[in-house]
C-alpha cells in the first residue's frame, strides 16, 4: 500500500479523486491510502470523500478513484438519488467522520434513469404492488428526467440532468449538509462515469 497525505481541503480531495481516475484509466494502479490510519482499519476510519453513486454493478468507486479501502465512505442506491438512506450516511460522513467533499456519481447506460424516462413518457409503470420498492427508486429520478424537454430526453442528457440535481438537492438539505456548504466547510459536486471506459468526468 502507498501512504499519501490527508486532503486537507474540498479542492485537494477532489484532486485526490480524480488523480485516481487517470491512474486506473492508465492501468496504472497504485491503491494509495490518503487515510491518516494507514492499515490500522480496526482503529476507525479516517476518508477523505463520501460518494453517493448508483448500485450498477459496474461502477466501484474505489476501483474508478484507485483508492484503498479506509479513503471512501460510499453509499449506494440505484439511480444514485437522495433517500432517507444517502441522505442519512451522507449526513454522518459529513457531522462525524469530517469528509470536505461529497461526489453525487452517475454513469452511462443507467437502468434507473431508463426506468425513469419511461415513467415519465407514460410507456411504463411501476406499481409498487407489483413492484414493491422499485417504484419508489425509479419516482425518485422521474422530477430529473421530467425537468428536460421531450424532445432531448436521451439517455446521456437524462443521467447527466438526475446527477446534478442529486447534488443540488443534497447541497440544501437540512440540517447537516446545507449549513456546512453555505459555511464553506463542504463541496457537493456531481459527476458522470462511462461504465464502458472507466472515465469520470466533473459535471
Amino acid at each position: 500500500m502507498e501512504s499519501a497525505s490527508h486532503p486537507q481541503t474540498a479542492d485537494q480531495a477532489l484532486n485526490a479523486l480524480m488523480d485516481g481516475n487517470r491512474r486506473h484509466l492508465a492501468g496504472d494502479r497504485r491503491l494509495p491510502s490518503h487515510s491518516p490510519l494507514g492499515e490500522r482499519h480496526a482503529e476507525g476510519q479516517r476518508p477523505f470523500a463520501a460518494i453517493i453513486a448508483c448500485s450498477d454493478s459496474r461502477v466501484s468507486a474505489a476501483l474508478l478513484f484507485d483508492l484503498d479501502r479506509g479513503n471512501l465512505f460510499v453509499s449506494r442506491v440505484a439511480g444514485n438519488s437522495i433517500d432517507t438512506g444517502t441522505l442519512g450516511s451522507t449526513e454522518y460522513a459529513v457531522a462525524e467522520l469530517g469528509v470536505q467533499l461529497v461526489m453525487v456519481l452517475g454513469h452511462s447506460d443507467c437502468g434507473a434513469v431508463n426506468a425513469a424516462m419511461g415513467v415519465a413518457d407514460g410507456s411504463a409503470e411501476f406499481p409498487a404492488e407489483r413492484f414493491g420498492a422499485i417504484s419508489a427508486v425509479v419516482d425518485a429520478v422521474v422530477p430529473s428526467v421530467r425537468s428536460i424537454p421531450a424532445d432531448q430526453r436521451t439517455v446521456a442528457n437524462c443521467v447527466e440532468a438526475n446527477a446534478r440535481a442529486q447534488a443540488k438537492e443534497l447541497a440544501g438539505a437540512g440540517p447537516v449538509i446545507g449549513p456546512a456548504v453555505e459555511a464553506g466547510r463542504l463541496r457537493v459536486a456531481s459527476a458522470l462515469c462511462d461504465v464502458e471506459t472507466g472515465r469520470v468526468e466533473l459535471l
